[in-house]
């Protein structure tokens, strides 16, 4: 008996050190009714030679059922949005081309939606350091209240991670796609977990997630550009719904605004130039525990945005 179609999208930019790797992992998957989506974000090294060389060699039976969509340069958020438009299953997965899954992996996330009804299954994943691993785990009490587990995104206390995220595809229609490569994680899972009518966990580590491979925080961007492009993405998603009745951000305003403001004054004060409303918006809210902005730093920034909105 045929299964629900799995959609498995796989964004590719500067990966030929680990995409066979990945790969390998996906095409020998134990369940049989899925498509595999790779998505060239523009890639300028040997990716995609490789893994067509790899298909062809080791899974030519598969190559039916694997696409390669080819962009321009545009960043994981848009090249995971490519690969969504391009996918037809039932349900999605995301898996980064640094990473790998389980050779079960699919057979075990379908039975548990299935055998749930749920919308999302959040499953266990690996960190995977070079010479250990550890188990990392969703807590159970963030997935029984939806704007609890939204709102714990935004403190750290739940994994805003699209990997360890099973989802219906009918959840990602008219996704809000964020412009920059930082906590675009986050944006996506806010909306999914807003749409969700049943999140589930399943207590099995599934996915291995490589800590020693990709783009070193050395190397990148600095923390300033880096916390900036995160505060930027947040506003963009805050102004794309705000005002609208059905609005994935209900309930996390106060986490988006506060925390983008603390950046801003941190990290990058010409934000409240870019975003005039930034601080007015800010003095909204009152004073609160248990926000990622702790108490103190609340009233070292009001004490600093009321001088600015005079």
């Amino acid at each position: 008996m045929k299964g629900p179609l799995v959609s498995v999208i796989v964004p590719i930019y500067g990966a030929q050190d680990y995409i066979v790797r990945c790969a390998r992992s996906l095409f020998a998957q134990t369940y049989p009714d899925a498509e595999f989506i790779f998505v060239d974000d523009g890639s300028p090294d040997r990716s995609i030679e490789l893994l067509e060389g790899l298909l062809a060699a080791e899974f030519p039976s598969l190559q039916p059922r694997v696409r390669i969509i080819r962009q321009a340069n545009a960043g994981q958020a848009r090249a995971r949005q490519a690969g969504l438009d391009a996918s037809t299953g039932e349900y999605v997965l995301m898996v980064d081309s640094d990473d790998w899954i389980d050779p079960d992996t699919l057979e075990q996330l379908v039975a548990e939606a299935v055998r749930t009804d749920a919308d999302i299954v959040v499953y266990d994943f690996w960190k995977e350091y070079r010479h250990w691993h550890k188990l990392d785990r969703e807590r159970d009490s963030s997935l029984r209240d939806n704007l609890l587990f939204r709102r714990r995104l935004y403190n750290y206390k739940a994994y805003g991670y699209i990997v360890n995220k099973f989802c219906r595809r009918s959840l990602c229609k008219d996704m809000f796609v964020p412009r920059y490569n930082m906590h675009e994680d986050i944006v996506f899972s806010t909306q999914i977990i807003y749409r969700a009518r049943k999140i589930v966990h399943l207590r099995k580590a599934l996915y291995h997630y490589d800590r020693c491979v990709g783009g070193s925080q050395s190397r990148g961007p600095s923390k300033a550009e880096r916390r900036t492009r995160s505060a930027r993405n947040m506003l963009d998603m805050y102004e794309h719904f705000r005002g609208k009745e059905d609005s994935p951000i209900k309930g996390v305003e106060d986490e988006i605004i506060l925390k983008s403001a603390w950046i801003a004054y941190t990290q990058n004060r010409a934000l409240f130039d870019e975003r005039p409303y930034l601080a007015a918006e800010a003095l909204r809210f009152p004073l609160a525990c248990g926000r990622f902005v702790t108490l103190p730093q609340q009233l070292i920034l009001r004490r600093f945005l009321k001088k600015l909105v005079r």
